[in-house]
């Protein structure tokens, strides 16, 4: 293929510093939409593009009225474009920080509640240790896109299968169908799933539905249809406290919060946690320290 080929001559060539305007210009498929996102002139784009292609020996674009296309060669250079990008990105970053090898910023990507009820405390007790290291924590419901490589550290529900990190296994964590002393009061509890429909559940809304809770409930209780859906654990933790019904929360923290277990006898759901170190940044010393702090902290909390 044309992509493996050019790849490699652009790898002993090309000024990689071309890759930015190779990309600015496949996206934006113009000369100015580049020249506005690289913040230079469109006759700089012009010239690197043509250099570009001069170094390949290949036409990368056809220039038309309205604009540039990718011929076939330069839409098969993207993907590799994309992923060399990315990693000169990350090498740049760790490169301007390598002064003193504690000290710079190292980026951590978790979900939502493990990052704010189990990371964040160890990670503020870490810094004063460290004074010289910057934590950017960053947490959400959906998995992060490792393609991206835009954090040092990341924390997965689900094993990878691709993206250049190191991946250790560090846990289990376990949730279970939770709803709150009150409403389990006014309400009961459901002695099976089919009973469940009987009730008021809290889920997750329709685009989220690919999460490994809602599949799980979807699996044993078919036919649930959520009186409320959410976008977030926080949101749905606040309402199971405000007596909206049972959700599916983590048991590290619907225990603490006194919520009720329902459904117990149903299979558990626990997938296993992993942590994910970027192949460049555990190079430096301060993302080992940092990775070593997350490690003890949720082998600690989660580990069998």
């Amino acid at each position: 293929m044309f992509s493996e080929i050019g790849f490699a001559q652009m790898q002993g060539s090309m000024d990689w510093n071309d890759l930015k305007f190779f990309l600015a210009l496949a996206q934006g498929k113009s000369l100015s939409a580049a020249a506005l996102t690289l913040g230079v002139s469109p006759s700089t784009v012009s010239r690197r593009i043509e250099a570009l292609e001069q170094a390949l020996q290949v036409q990368l674009f056809r220039p038309h009225r309205d604009g540039y296309d990718l011929t076939e060669a330069g839409q098969g250079l993207v993907p590799e474009a994309e992923r060399a990008g990315v990693q000169m990105q990350v090498f740049e970053r760790n490169a301007r920080e390598t002064g003193d090898d504690l000290a710079g910023a190292v980026r951590i990507e978790a979900p939502e509640l493990l990052g704010q009820e189990i990371l964040l405390p160890a990670l503020i007790g870490f810094m004063a240790t460290c004074p010289g290291i910057r934590i950017e924590l960053r947490g959400a419901v959906q998995p992060v896109r490792l393609a991206a490589e835009e954090a040092d550290i990341v924390i997965r529900l689900v094993r990878p299968s691709q993206g250049n990190y190191r991946i250790r296994k560090v846990g289990t964590i376990l949730f279970g169908l939770y709803a709150s002393p009150e409403y389990v009061r006014k309400h009961g509890t459901p002695q099976s799933p089919d009973e469940l429909l009987g009730h008021r559940v809290i889920g997750w809304t329709e685009d989220l539905g690919f999460l490994t809770m809602a599949r799980w409930l979807a699996s044993h209780c078919p036919g649930v249809r959520p009186s409320l859906r959410l976008t977030s654990f926080a949101a749905q933790v606040e309402a199971v406290r405000g007596n909206a019904g049972w959700a599916v929360l983590p048991d590290f923290i619907a225990g603490p919060a006194g919520f009720v277990p329902g459904l117990t006898d149903l299979s558990p759901l626990a997938p296993d946690l992993w942590l994910l170190v970027h192949e460049q940044a555990l190079a430096l010393r301060r993302v080992q320290r940092v990775r070593d702090c997350i490690t003890a902290a949720l082998t600690a909390r989660f580990s069998n």
